[in-house]
């Protein structure tokens, strides 16, 4: 099973923006997301949640992925 469930439409909708937004948020160094081998944006259930946070009305704006 392929841990990563979430793309971008879906987040996309979770956090009320544009996929337009979060390719400016990208180009701005606020937002590195995983990408597969396709180089496609895909997340986790808790990257998900994570984002959400992130770029809530407190959250800090910003959010990086981060490989192992």
């Amino acid at each position: 099973m392929n841990k990563y469930t979430v793309k971008t439409p879906e987040l996309c909708g979770a956090l009320g923006v544009s996929r337009q937004t979060l390719h400016s948020w990208e180009a701005k160094g606020l937002f590195t997301p995983p990408r597969n081998m396709r180089g496609d944006r895909v997340f986790t259930k808790k990257q998900k949640k994570q984002i959400m946070k992130a770029f809530s009305p407190e959250g800090k704006k910003y959010w990086h992925f981060k490989s192992l």
